[in-house]
């Protein structure tokens, strides 16, 4: 892909380049790459300041739904009283002097997750690892016994989870790097993991093992075609590994068999795919696929590769301006989330997919406000404060307030078990980690810390904390802080133009207009 710099990219991910043999065009290159990202770190060419948001969320449709009234059920609120007043101390004497009824002697599972949910990530706590390169990948494994952070540098580092003490437990360096480890994934089982590079192969390798226990499965039939997986994910059963590849591609593999199956997402191309997941946890078969023309696409496994030319899609979803970064399902079978470049992030319900007819209208629409490169250049201020939504979105719920520039920005709902999945959490462009309240569709918390972009960021499943890696070299941890209540939010709503102090012009004008 082109960029205003002149120089022809090899895809739109991250700000890798398609190599050269020549040693001396190598060396240019990743001379102006280096000078740019000096740049990137000085102030002047970002501000570190939060997008101003002058519209307030759209509650309507959202509020209609099924994943609303579930969220509020499995958070807590659904059984509290009108005024939404429910107190933690008075509950805890009346258990005490036997005055509950005996029904509620303990605490149900969703009054646990009200009373977690006001104690969630709101400052960084400590910087658990600084690294000499930048942080690329931030992931623990399901049961959160394990952190794995992979970078730059081309180590994969995994760390003990469990207890808190996050003591490194191996280190083991990546096969054919060559730019960067772009993603990694945990075996349902957390045996094994799988990371993915700028290269053509899949790379499997035991939690426990070294670098001699690798094995790497290789993407074969494409013999002119620069391969790069943007993203992979494990199947739920363990035996399948999806990837997101440029040029339009989802790449299918089998572990034990080690063949691979590519699945085309358009029929020309040049659109990458920069995501892949899976509907459900329990579900091998479906997948949903967010390219670089931000539209989502869903696919059946069963049934998708009756084409070799083109993989037509069970349903599609019209919605983002500009190209998806990620995608995490919220392991229901209906909902998902995409964050994207267009600066919003979006939930969707599997069974209200979008009508195609619509497509061209909204194409027109994207390359009316797309003309510009997330890696190099200021957002367009059109994206934080759209006049209307694209035409056929179907979307149900849209959350402003945090920059995508970059990189490929990675957003998620929070743990179920700990939250309810109440919160949305992404990392910023400005360095900064912003929690969404879902119902709301407000930051609730920004939690500063960072000095560059946080690519990837992963909330522990059973401790209210949130391990974040970023292009700084850092990783930090986060968690709760009593004297940090409330101020982050403070900071975050900051830039709200109603909020925010009268400029000197403005007071004198409000004076003047204001009668004797």
């Amino acid at each position: 892909m082109g960029n205003r710099l002149g120089i022809q990219l090899s895809s739109d991910d991250e700000d890798a380049f398609d190599g050269s043999d020549n040693e001396l065009g190598f060396n240019v290159i990743n001379f102006t790459v280096n000078a740019l990202d000096m740049e990137l770190r000085t102030p002047c060419y970002h501000s570190n300041e939060m997008p101003v948001i002058r519209s307030k969320p759209d509650l309507e449709k959202f509020q209609a739904s099924d994943i609303y009234k579930e969220i509020r059920a499995s958070s807590g609120l659904a059984s509290l009283h009108p005024d939404n007043r429910w107190n933690l101390v008075r509950a805890l004497q009346q258990r005490e002097n036997g005055l509950a009824s005996p029904h509620s002697a303990s605490f149900s599972k969703n009054q646990q997750r009200y009373i977690s949910n006001l104690y969630i990530p709101n400052k960084k706590s400590t910087r658990l690892m600084s690294l000499d390169s930048k942080v690329f990948v931030t992931k623990f494994n399901r049961t959160g016994s394990k952190l794995l952070t992979a970078c730059q540098d081309g180590f994969v580092r995994i760390y003990d989870g469990e207890k808190g003490t996050y003591h490194l437990l191996n280190r083991i360096r990546a096969r054919d790097v060559e730019w960067s480890i772009i993603d990694a994934d945990f075996s349902p089982n957390g045996q094994h993991f799988a990371y993915s590079t700028w290269s053509r192969s899949f790379f499997v390798m035991p939690v426990n093992g070294g670098e001699d226990d690798c094995q790497w499965i290789d993407v074969h039939g494409l013999p002119n075609h620069r391969l790069a997986i943007f993203s992979l994910r494990y199947s739920p059963t363990g035996d399948k590994i999806v990837g997101a590849s440029n040029n339009a591609m989802v790449i299918v593999t089998d572990i034990r068999t080690r063949s691979t199956q590519i699945l085309r997402t358009h029929r020309m191309p040049g659109t990458d795919v920069n995501s892949v997941c899976f509907l459900h946890d329990k579900d091998p078969n479906v997948i949903i696929a967010g390219c670089d023309d931000g539209l989502l696409k869903v696919f059946d496994l069963r049934t998708t590769f009756r084409s070799r030319e083109f993989s037509k899609s069970v349903a599609s979803f019209i919605g983002h301006y500009d190209g998806v970064t990620y995608i995490d399902s919220r392991n229901d079978g209906y909902h998902v989330l995409s964050n994207s470049k267009d600066q919003s992030i979006k939930i969707w319900d599997m069974r209200k997919p979008s009508n195609l007819r619509n497509r061209s209208r909204a194409r027109q629409q994207q390359l009316d406000l797309t003309m510009w490169d997330y890696r190099w250049n200021r957002v367009p201020r059109e994206f934080y404060n759209p006049h209307k939504p694209l035409d056929g979105d179907t979307s149900i719920m849209t959350y402003r307030g945090h920059r995508v520039t970059k990189t490929l920005l990675r957003a998620k709902f929070s743990p179920l078990e700990q939250t309810g999945q109440r919160y949305i959490y992404t990392g910023c462009a400005t360095g900064r980690i912003i929690i969404y309240d879902v119902l709301t569709g407000k930051i609730k918390e920004a939690i500063e810390g960072h000095r560059n972009v946080i690519r990837d960021l992963d909330w522990h499943p059973e401790r209210a904390e949130i391990v974040s890696g970023s292009w700084d070299t850092h990783v930090h941890l986060n968690n709760f802080s009593r004297s940090n209540a409330n101020r982050s939010v403070k900071r975050a709503h900051s830039s709200d133009p109603d909020k925010r102090p009268l400029r000197r012009s403005r007071r004198l004008a409000n004076r003047n207009m204001t009668p004797d």
